[in-house]
């Protein structure tokens, strides 16, 4: 016969294993639904398909989705971080303003397409930006975003071609057209702190569209 002490013990257990699970999903799902909340606000679409959701850092989530507008189906994305929505990207007409494609059907792409090589993103970023009058306006979008973004691209990249345990703090930032360009501490474990310099461009939207660094 199991003791009461025995019981509790292993309800006790169950119960702390269960937690961290439960809580990942709970904030997956919380992540889906501010996605899905934003295209609806912000396309006026209703009709939302076979979301689903990528965790890609610390309380940070990937969401993707399909639309569906006319009998036909077309991509839609997020980036969640810390509960908030930092950027989103949908691919299709637009019943609340007529038809309207948001070019680039994912926000992250380029990002991930830095490593592959640079080239691939040039292009992306003149295409984004052949109707921007010169470069001259900002992103539209505050600068913490812009910063958070950079931030991200930056980690990734470094990690992706020095070492995966670099971790990037940046230290000022400051606008210059459709560039954020500043100063930034990298350290890798049982290194010293590295100084770095960089710059990230934007297109219109606040999209990272390439980026670059120097590590002293």
């Amino acid at each position: 016969m199991k003791t009461p002490c025995f019981s509790a013990a292993v309800a006790a257990v169950t119960f702390f294993l269960s937690v961290p699970g439960a809580a990942m999903a709970s904030e997956e799902d919380r992540a889906k639904q501010l996605c899905k909340d934003k295209i609806r606000d912000i396309y006026g679409l209703t009709n939302l398909r076979q979301v689903w959701g990528e965790k890609i850092g610390n309380h940070k989530y990937k969401v993707h989705g399909q639309a569906k507008v006319d009998n036909h189906k077309y991509p839609f994305n997020c980036k969640i971080k810390n509960g908030h929505v930092k950027s989103f990207a949908y691919k299709g007409p637009n019943p609340r303003y007529g038809n309207h494609d948001d070019g680039d059907d994912s926000d992250l792409g380029t990002v991930l397409a830095v490593g592959a090589g640079l080239a691939i993103v040039a292009a992306l970023a003149a295409s984004q930006d052949a109707g921007d009058s010169g470069g001259a306006s900002k992103p539209q979008v505050n600068n913490s975003v812009l910063e958070d973004d950079c931030h991200d691209t930056l980690q990734y990249r470094i990690r992706d071609e020095h070492d995966y345990t670099a971790r990037v703090k940046i230290e000022s930032s400051r606008i210059e057209g459709h560039d954020l360009v500043g100063d930034a501490k990298v350290k890798y474990d049982g290194e010293h702190p590295h100084h770095a310099t960089f710059k990230c461009h934007f297109d219109r939207h606040g999209r990272v569209m390439d980026s670059r660094y120097h590590l002293y």
